[in-house]
């Protein structure tokens, strides 16, 4: 790493670190352009993955305008089914303002029409040619029945006909009396029907002055909207289908303001209004594709709903009532989604799945109107662990067919010193972001040794940059209880250690316990069959190497070996095969002429949480061969390794804390100078310690072993060349056989 005094003087990181293999393939993700093509993120908690996928999207969306604006509107034909419009961007605020202003502008210029004197002129010159043409038909009517001796007389039965004389009934017979009253009322019935049609007449003709009126005035309006909108089909028919309903419903347009109260109330209004469903009008997503993260994506949030009002006692709802969900937000552009935040929405992710498919959003809805499905083109990303990756590809067979990029985050990169000096860019940049002290060039490299340790390689460095970022926050916060000019490396390393004593209260419990005498373990002398493995436990984040004494006990038998804990159910599945392994061994061993005829009981001593993994196999190992020849085991020397059935010791996880865990047990107990540890030999490369425990290695007073096979394990453990070991240990088996055989006779 190139040298400078304090993280002020160099270019901050503009990049993500050490990920170049994800980095390629969210690069051809965004590139193809496929909804089979969608992208799965993957990868440890704060190794960027959420920061550097927001990035990279931007990156690609900016530019990208294939996106629209929507809208939902009235269906005149079939009103339940709200008709969506799609508008190039921009295009849907001033669509619905257009909407909007001509309703308003029919409503006042209707108004002003019809209570026009023009109006007003002709409506009555029409009505009184009607009303003349009904006077002649009265009048013929009446002078006919007084040719005959009858007046005509209006009463609640309608018009009837009466004498004119009172004794005209006697003048006539009654024959022709009753004859000529049923002429004139059957002529009158004939008048009234001619009545009835001349006002219905009358009232079609002033519908269509009204309609004509109308047509005068919408027609202007609505062929200038045409014309702006002449590349929509839906929108040109939609405003045919708006001009018929006026000119049907034109009445409504010239009522005083409380009949007109009084149709608002009924909703009737509400047909001509446009629920702008996604505006992609403000300055970022004019220019670049929508970027959308749902972190509460439950099937409303991401394919919105239907909202209701309650009126009189009913639940009422319609097409101005649809409220967007993100994925009409994102539609042309990206969605961003956290797996297992998904997965909690059994119907959400069956939905996700259904609309990459059918390449359609539906809003899923049981209410009394059915809005149309909107055309979507949409790149989904989902971000989770590798945990729920392994699940979804195993377990769901549409996963592989929608998610066909798999974009996958390290936990590590080379130590190299451009990663250094990326580590050194990245402290910079969070420096400036989150107005924090710079960081001089030996608190950088106190950092990237914590990094290192991370990442348990001393050639690689972690990039979980979240714990990375805890440190540098941390930092800050103790240089300026010192009142420094920069973060200096006492305050990295202050913040460390705290760091690690605000998480350590269950190590600190164990040393109590060692300390009073409760666990018991030795770190000088020698016994047979007992030797001291080494284990890691966990809490939480925090993890910590343990001691833990290992005895083994052997006698004439034909079990093998036994595992206690695996007897008790107190072993994992690991730990079993390891076990397993020993016998492999010892049959390689020991068994190629005679049968194996022993008991060997191998016991974790003081473990009451159950034991796994394979890690002890190496030390439980020893143990029986000690057992098995009366060799003692030094018990200033601790083990770990797993082993094969050849004898090969190999690699195992969490060295560092192992070795400092014994360290530290050693140290309660008073270092000797003697103690030490034996750990693989290919695991070298991961021992990234602590400067006390780098110290005490370096002066002597604490040694690390590395070892390749069983051989050389035994001769650090015992000072006795393996071969003699072996030879003891083969002369007890055949005891034990000999003795097994005298018993069976």
């Amino acid at each position: 790493m190139q040298k400078f005094n304090n993280t002020s003087e160099i270019e901050e990181l503009d990049e993500i670190l050490g990920q170049e293999r994800a980095i390629e393939a969210m690069e051809v993700g965004l590139k193809i352009d496929n909804s089979a093509y969608n992208i799965y993120v993957s990868g440890h908690s704060g190794t960027g993955k959420s920061t550097y996928t927001l990035k990279a999207l931007n990156k690609y969306a900016n530019g990208n305008t294939k996106h629209k604006d929507w809208c939902y509107v009235h269906n005149f034909e079939h009103p339940r089914e709200p008709i969506a419009i799609g508008l190039k961007i921009g295009q849907g605020k001033v669509f619905k303002k257009d909407i909007e202003k001509l309703i308003e502008a029919l409503l006042g210029e209707l108004k002003d029409a019809f209570e026009s004197e023009d109006y007003e002129l002709g409506k009555n010159q029409l009505l009184e040619s009607y009303d003349i043409e009904k006077e002649a038909l009265l009048k013929e009517i009446k002078k006919y029945g007084e040719d005959r001796g009858f007046k005509l007389k209006n009463s609640r039965i309608g018009m009837v006909f009466v004498p004119l004389k009172e004794d005209y009934e006697d003048e006539v017979s009654d024959e022709e009396f009753y004859k000529t009253k049923r002429d004139l009322e059957h002529m009158a019935i004939q008048t009234v029907y001619k009545i009835r049609d001349i006002e219905d007449e009358a009232k079609e003709a002033l519908l269509e002055l009204e309609e004509e009126i109308g047509r005068f005035i919408i027609d202007p309006h609505i062929e200038e909207l045409s014309k702006k909108y002449e590349d929509y089909e839906k929108v040109q028919q939609y405003l045919k289908n708006i001009r018929e309903d006026i000119l049907e419903n034109i009445f409504l347009f010239y009522l005083d303001e409380e009949e007109l109260k009084d149709k608002i109330d009924k909703d009737h209004f509400l047909k001509y209004r446009v629920n702008l469903l996604v505006d992609n009008d403000s300055d970022k997503t004019k220019l670049s594709a929508p970027i959308v993260v749902e972190t509460n994506p439950s099937p409303a949030n991401l394919f919105g709903k239907i909202e209701y009002d309650y009126y009189n006692g009913n639940l009422k709802t319609d097409f101005t009532k649809i409220i967007p969900g993100a994925v009409h937000k994102a539609n042309g552009g990206y969605l961003v989604l956290y797996a297992e935040q998904l997965l909690r929405y059994a119907l959400s992710w069956d939905m996700l799945k259904r609309t990459i498919q059918s390449k359609k959003i539906t809003i899923d809805t049981n209410t009394a109107i059915n809005p149309e499905s909107i055309p979507v083109d949409i790149k989904v990303i989902l971000i989770g662990s590798n945990y729920v990756y392994n699940v979804l590809y195993n377990y769901d067979s549409d996963f592989s067919k929608y998610f066909k990029i798999f974009v996958d985050f390290d936990s590590e990169m080379n130590k190299s010193e451009n990663n250094e000096m990326g580590i050194a860019r990245f402290i910079a940049l969070q420096c400036k972001k989150n107005n924090l002290k710079h960081f001089t060039y030996d608190a950088v490299q106190e950092v990237i040794n914590f990094s290192t340790r991370l990442s348990g390689d001393v050639d690689k460095l972690s990039t979980e940059f979240n714990k990375i970022m805890e440190v540098v926050v941390e930092g800050n916060a103790y240089s300026q209880e010192n009142n420094s000019e920069f973060v200096e490396k006492e305050d990295v390393k202050r913040a460390i250690k705290e760091r690690r004593k605000r998480l350590n209260k269950i190590e600190c419990k164990l040393d109590e316990s060692m300390e009073n005498g409760f666990t018991l373990i030795d770190t000088t002398g020698s016994r047979v069959g007992v030797i001291n493995g080494l284990s890691v436990l966990s809490t939480g984040e925090y993890s910590f190497g343990r001691p833990s004494r290992i005895t083994v006990t052997t006698s004439v038998g034909s079990k093998g070996v036994i595992n206690i804990e695996r007897e008790v159910k107190m072993s994992g599945s690991i730990h079993d095969k390891g076990v397993m392994i020993l016998s492999g061994y010892l049959s390689e061993n020991f068994a190629q002429e005679s049968p194996l005829s022993m008991n060997a009981s191998i016991c974790f001593e003081q473990s009451y949480g159950g034991v796994d993994g394979d890690s002890a196999s190496g030390a439980e190992l020893y143990a029986i061969l000690s057992s098995l020849s009366g060799i003692p085991l030094k018990q200033n020397i601790a083990a770990t390794g797993s082993i094969n059935q050849k004898g090969e010791i190999q690699v195992v996880g969490g060295i560092t804390e192992k070795i400092e865990g014994f360290y530290f047990t050693c140290k309660q107990k008073g270092l000797t100078g003697i103690q030490g540890v034996i750990i693989p030999q290919n695991n070298s490369r991961n021992i990234v310690l602590s400067d006390e425990v780098t110290d005490a290695v370096n002066k002597g007073l604490f040694h690390i072993y590395t070892v390749n096979n069983v051989e050389e394990a035994m001769e650090i453990l015992t000072d006795v060349n393996f071969d003699k070991i072996k030879e003891l240990v083969k002369n007890r088996l055949d005891s034990f056989n000999q003795i097994r055989n005298s018993a069976n006779k």
